[in-house]
């Protein structure tokens, strides 16, 4: 079938019909590289508005913005109001890419109109490098070849640098965007400053404590040393009261709470306060006997940091809420923290011996080196009552140099039975020391008491020689003095004559006097129990030795002129603009006019938790990212500007089609391509876009002098190459279809016609194909193009 020349100028002419009503509107000629400085400008409106977002979410970070407890804004929902913010981090990662399309579609346009071409592969890098997909296919890496062949190499390797650049902080930038625009719940940095302690460091953290304690004796005498904080036993009846509620059996997790871990790292501890209210509750924390080989550790902040510290935190609360016009309600936690050594005890037990009326030697643990306890020796404690009492009795004893860095010893007799001719005794051996650690508040319940946290066990002090035969070597020396005040007598209770210790008291109030707690097969039968008494005994000659140790020098905190119960802090004098210096983690103390070596100097810092913004790893790694992508536009911002010269063809996957589609054809390189590509030598197949003069087109009102653009491949991409049998049929067709009379039609109606196949189409193709060699010409800056 043939069809004439009348029916195409028809079907030309019902195409123009069409236009004239608006439907499908001529396509006019378009200047593809414009030369502007404002042109250049306004396109680069998206780098800018996209860098300013990225300066503003990373200064927020770098400078740190807190928010609240609560993320709230207009509306009432912490969970909308974080669906907004991961929006807005959606957003600026559209706004990256894009503005990363441009700075690549920039490099694709640049090597295609006026370098040396880019492989097949890498035409469509403009519009794939954000799918990352793409540089785990063959179209990229089958065309990396291309950065050795001939031409500038150092110009392909930055190009293809900047597509795997551009692809990287593509894929990361939403994820970065999120970690620096979505806040978290955290600790927020909030004040601090430095306090001062009237004392010199051994007057508060002594290693030895076996003299006369005169000055402290002045204000620890009689039912005082019960009831003022500053005593050896100022906790007693806190500790009274916390081993009434326990027995054998489960004092290990009694009034253990669920965050037991979140504060120490241990599920062992109890608050233990003062009558008088002068020192802060104290946290006692450690490990409890689980078996024969193991022993008790219990650690307590020190008093004298705790005091000043609790003054300071409801001065630093005060300053946050009226500077920062902040309400309670906009905190969540709060802590307060300064590093101060704390007390350590260390006590284990033998098991329980049996002894006659006649006995006085007792087998105690001995220390071996600096912690470990080592086998029993035998020890001869002539003080020792033989005499059968129907109640428990308790004893110091001083352990001679070969029981190694031990502080004290420490006997229990359990009472005796009436029938019997002997009783059951526990020997002690405990250790006593400090240790370096960082005292908190506690978070959850705000003030109500100070922990340890952070404890470094190897720095624990006094220090400890093989060689020295020192009283305090690797231990604090307890004198019967210091002694006397921590387990000195009560009258409370009511046991008729008898007048027990402070350590006697806890030890009854325990149970350990009963009567069943008397059967002294009971005792020395393991499997009723006797090791769990055993464990509850050391546990509270432990919590009571460290509770005395953590108050030492604690009355130096305050000026102890005057009444007790009014008795000021020492040196704590606010400078006049305290509330800005301590929220700025400035010094807001005066310092005191003394010697330097009469004071102590702690650190305190503060912190609130709630959401904020502020830098982190997890941030500066996302900044990184997004630093990228500023360079990355700022540099091209620069060389745009400078070049006055832009381009918007060619940014969609239509607008390639219909440049391939209007392009000559080129079945020498691209053969056997019609259902796709799998060799990596058809994705090297060099490509550029130039201007070729095609008169033979149809003219058109917009389009004149028949210039436009083309995608043209060059054969010689593989200049050894050796061509198969198709390759070459379809070369020889290509060149028949170039001289042959067909080309150049002069009867129109001797076009062959296929069903479904446009004739205006086909003679314009097949006019296409007969002008291989016109000219072609680099695309020139302003000018216009069909």
């Amino acid at each position: 079938m043939w069809i004439s020349r009348a029916a195409c100028k028809k079907a030309k002419s019902d195409a123009s019909a069409l236009n004239t009503f608006g439907d499908e509107l001529e396509e006019p000629p378009k200047v593809i590289v414009a030369e502007s400085v404002f042109t250049a400008l306004r396109r680069c409106t998206c780098h800018l508005i996209t860098i300013l977002v990225t300066i503003t979410i990373i200064t927020l970070n770098l400078k740190g913005v807190y928010l609240g407890a609560d993320l709230m804004s207009p509306v009432k929902s912490e969970t909308i109001n974080l669906m907004f913010l991961q929006l807005a981090a959606k957003a600026h990662e559209i706004m990256i890419v894009n503005s990363l399309g441009l700075i690549v579609l920039h490099f694709v346009r640049s090597e295609l109109l006026f370098g040396d071409g880019l492989p097949l592969g890498l035409v469509g890098s403009g519009l794939s490098f954000n799918n990352f997909e793409y540089f785990f296919k063959k179209e990229f890496y089958g065309s990396l070849e291309y950065i050795g062949n001939h031409g500038s190499k150092a110009r392909r390797v930055m190009f293809v640098m900047v597509v795997i650049v551009a692809g990287l902080t593509a894929a990361l930038a939403g994820p970065a965007s999120a970690v620096l625009l979505v806040p978290e719940s955290q600790d927020w940095a909030a004040g601090g400053t430095r306090l001062y302690l009237n004392g010199s460091e051994s007057d508060f953290w002594p290693a030895d404590l076996s003299g006369k304690l005169s000055e402290l004796r002045s204000f620890c005498n009689g039912n005082d040393s019960t009831h003022l904080g500053i005593c050896p036993a100022g906790g007693f009846h806190s500790l009274w009261r916390h081993w009434e509620t326990v027995n054998s059996t489960d004092f290990r997790t009694q009034d253990v709470h669920s965050y037991a871990k979140d504060l120490s790292g241990s599920n062992f501890y109890w608050p233990v306060s003062s009558v008088s209210s002068q020192v802060p509750p104290l946290y006692a924390l450690g490990n409890s006997k689980k078996n024969d080989s193991d022993a008790t550790t219990l650690i307590q902040p020190h008093a004298a940091a705790v005091i000043i510290l609790q003054k300071l935190a409801t001065d630093w609360w005060k300053a946050l809420i009226s500077q920062r016009g902040m309400s309670p309600d906009q905190v969540n936690d709060r802590i307060i923290s300064a590093n101060a050594r704390s007390g350590i005890t260390v006590v284990r037990c033998e098991s329980p011996q049996e002894l006659l009326h006649s006995d006085n030697t007792v087998n105690f643990p001995s220390i071996n080196g600096r912690f470990h306890f080592a086998k029993s020796l035998p020890l001869a404690v002539h003080s020792l009552n033989n005499t059968a009492v129907d109640h428990l009795r308790f004893q110091w004893v001083h352990l001679p140099a070969e029981f190694g860095a031990a502080s004290i010893g420490g006997v229990f007799e359990t009472p005796w039975e009436s029938n019997k001719a002997s009783g059951v005794v526990v020997s002690c051996t405990a250790q006593a020391g400090w240790v370096p650690a960082t005292v908190f508040t506690d978070k959850y319940n705000f003030w109500t008491g100070w922990y340890p946290w952070n404890i470094q066990y190897g720095d624990r002090t006094p220090a400890w020689s093989a060689t020295s035969q020192a009283a305090s070597n690797g231990r604090i020396s307890l004198g019967d003095d210091w002694l006397s005040l921590l387990t000195s007598a009560t009258t409370f209770l009511d046991v008729g004559s008898w007048r027990p210790s402070t350590i006697e008291s806890i030890l009854l109030n325990a149970g350990l006097g009963s009567s069943s707690n008397a059967i002294t097969a009971d005792w020395l039968d393991q499997r009723s129990g006797s090791q769990e008494k055993v464990a509850l005994v050391e546990a509270i000659i432990c919590s009571v030795i460290v509770d005395g140790l953590s108050r030492t020098g604690s009355y130096r905190a305050f000026n102890t002129s005057g009444a007790i119960s009014q008795w000021p802090l020492a040196n704590y004098n606010l400078l006049p603009d305290f509330q800005k210096r301590i929220l700025r983690n400035k010094l807001a103390f005066e310092i005191p006019a003394v010697s330097p070596e009469n004071l102590t100097r702690i650190e305190s810092s503060m912190q609130v938790s709630g959401f904020s913004f502020k830098g982190s790893l997890a941030a500066y790694l996302a900044m990184t990212v997004l630093l990228t992508h500023l360079l990355m536009a700022t540099v091209h911002i620069i060389y745009v500007i400078r070049s006055s010269r832009t381009s918007r063809s060619w940014g969609s996957v239509a607008d390639l089609i219909a440049l391939s589609h209007t392009s000559q054809p080129a079945f020498d390189v691209l053969a056997n391509t019609s259902g796709g590509i799998v060799s990596r030598k058809t994705f090297l197949q060099m490509a550029k876009i130039r201007v070729r003069n095609t008169p033979n087109l149809p003219k058109h009102a917009h389009n004149a002098h028949h210039e436009h653009a083309e995608l043209l491949f060059e054969s010689s991409a593989f200049p050894n190459h050796q061509w198969s049998a198709s390759e070459h049929e379809l070369d020889e067709l290509h060149n028949k279809l170039s001289r042959h009379a067909a080309t150049w039609p002069l009867n129109i109606a001797e076009i062959p016609a296929y069903a479904g196949l446009d004739p205006c189409v086909m003679a314009a193709s097949v006019e296409r194909l007969a002008d291989n060699e016109e000219a072609t010409d680099i695309v020139r800056p302003s000018q216009q193009y069909g």
